[in-house]
């Protein structure tokens, strides 16, 4: 994905979720570079964690994979809804992707923003 596809992302994600965007972040099988970070969630307990979290989102996969049942298509992102934000796990190739951090009210209307992320990350 070109940096031009990086920004186009968090120009859609920044135009539909607004204040509620927490950060993202980019990774691939060796490193990883916020794209953008709120300044109430840029904390040091966050920047401690950051590696281990995406060692995790590496390690991550699809609960229903299309080689075990092919009824509900491909996966196009693994969201985890917590307590105070919503997380969408964009996969752009087995060891490289985007993470969205949102605030949790955000989460309605998922399916529709994640097909226009994904939309985005291919270049359509």
């Amino acid at each position: 994905m070109t940096d031009e596809q990086y920004q186009e992302l968090l120009q859609l994600v920044r135009g539909r979720a607004g204040e509620a965007f927490r950060a993202a972040l980019k990774y691939d099988q060796h490193d990883c570079t916020m794209l953008y970070i709120r300044d109430d969630v840029a904390t040091q307990e966050l920047r401690d964690a950051l590696d281990t979290l995406v060692d995790r989102a590496r390690n991550s996969g699809p609960v229903a994979k299309t080689d075990v049942y092919r009824g509900i298509g491909e996966t196009q992102a693994i969201v985890e809804l917590h307590e105070r934000a919503a997380l969408i796990h964009l996969r752009e190739t087995s060891n490289r992707g985007v993470i969205v951090s949102l605030d949790r009210d955000i989460a309605q209307g998922l399916g529709n923003f994640v097909t226009r992320c994904n939309g985005v990350l291919s270049g359509n």
